[in-house]
């Protein structure tokens, strides 16, 4: 049976971050040091920015945004269709969550009803690492309207349209590198990237407890820090993204290919787009029940994960205080009618094609 799975890292890659690793524990210096320095530079060069700050999470990064943008009190415009994380740090940070609809790609005509003086930021997500082609559209309603946009980048390594970067479509940019994403930190992790120059300072602050250089604690931080191997770990893998990425494109282009169909169909992507690969998404038709579908292509031999999230925010029970009455016939939909095709790095021949005699026989089926 094949089951998605997170691959294990190069053998090369392994050597790197081991070498670095060994060097780490026998300096001492476990945080803040010249691995971190060397890892944000990598990340700041990804995201097309003059700055990128480490942290402990994808999470983190999000709320110190939020709280560099002083939401609290105000409302903050977030995807229904996303993960909780996203709701939850604008909310750590005091804002107002309002949800707007969403499926794959945001509802530009939702988010520019909703958009009120009482709006302190909008974010973005790319789901799958999949980016909007409405994404610059989306950055002028935002400009015009003089609301900060924000990306939700966390599944979005080296993603990039026409020539601009997943992290420059907006102020600021936050990135996870769990353990399942296109570049891992060695299980936790985040970052921030952005151009301005105030958010990065604040972020560097209040990832350490609100320090400044000289050990006052002027902002409200936590320890949100960065270890210096984990840094060392996504070093290791961000020399290397781009051949990463580009793999991972040839399988979504293959299967998209090979099986998109009235039964099954596949996003569109932006000319000259480029996607992370963090999931191959795909519809299925109206009418297909999933579950059944999901039975067949396992009785070839192949399981498909659940989807990005089956589950949109306004159905969540940790959100029910949120007192959405609202329809979001977009999120609903993708919710209900999305899958994840097995992808990840260094995808055999033998098991794509597999794959695709799994997933043709339950469309044919």
């Amino acid at each position: 049976m094949i089951v998605p799975f997170a691959a294990a890292l190069p053998e090369a890659e392994v050597r790197v971050a081991l070498a670095a690793i060994e060097e780490i524990l026998r300096s001492g210096n476990l945080v803040l040091g010249r691995h971190t320095e060397t890892f944000e530079a990598a990340v700041a060069a990804m995201a097309g920015t003059h700055h990128a700050v480490a942290v402990n999470s994808g999470s983190t990064a999000l709320e110190i945004i939020f709280r560099s943008l002083e939401v609290s009190g105000r409302a903050v415009l977030v995807p229904t269709n996303t993960n909780y994380a996203t709701a939850a740090a604008a909310g750590n940070a005091g804002a107002r969550v309002q949800l707007y609809d969403s499926g794959l790609y945001p509802d530009l005509d939702d988010i520019a009803a909703r958009l009120t003086p009482d709006v302190a930021a909008v974010v973005v997500v790319h789901i799958g690492g999949y980016l909007s082609p409405d994404l610059p559209e989306l950055a002028r309603i935002c400009a015009h309207a003089g609301v900060p946009l924000i990306e939700d980048a966390a599944h979005a390594h080296g993603a990039h349209q026409a020539g601009t970067p997943a992290g420059g479509f907006g102020l600021a940019a936050a990135w996870s590198f769990f353990a399942t994403k296109v570049i891992t930190t060695g299980g936790e992790g985040g970052a921030l990237t952005t151009n301005d120059p105030d958010v990065a300072a604040f972020a560097r602050r209040a990832r350490n407890q609100g320090k400044d250089d000289n050990g006052r604690h002027i902002i409200a931080g936590n320890s949100w820090r960065m270890t210096e191997i984990g840094a060392a770990i996504g070093s290791a893998q961000l020399e290397h993204l781009t051949r990463d990425v580009d793999a991972r494109r040839e399988v979504i282009d293959r299967y998209a290919a090979e099986l998109a169909s009235p039964g099954l169909t596949f996003p569109t992507v932006a000319p000259q787009g480029q996607v992370s690969g963090h999931k191959c998404v795909t519809l299925l038709g109206e009418g297909i029940d999933r579950t059944a579908f999901r039975a067949a292509v396992a009785e070839h031999g192949v399981a498909l994960a659940r989807g990005v999230y089956e589950q949109p925010l306004h159905g969540q029970p940790v959100f029910a205080a949120l007192n959405v009455t609202d329809a979001f016939p977009s999120a609903d939909d993708f919710a209900d009618r999305h899958l994840c095709l097995p992808l990840w790095r260094s995808m055999d021949n033998e098991t794509i094609e597999q794959v695709i005699t799994a997933v043709e026989a339950a469309i044919g089926g």
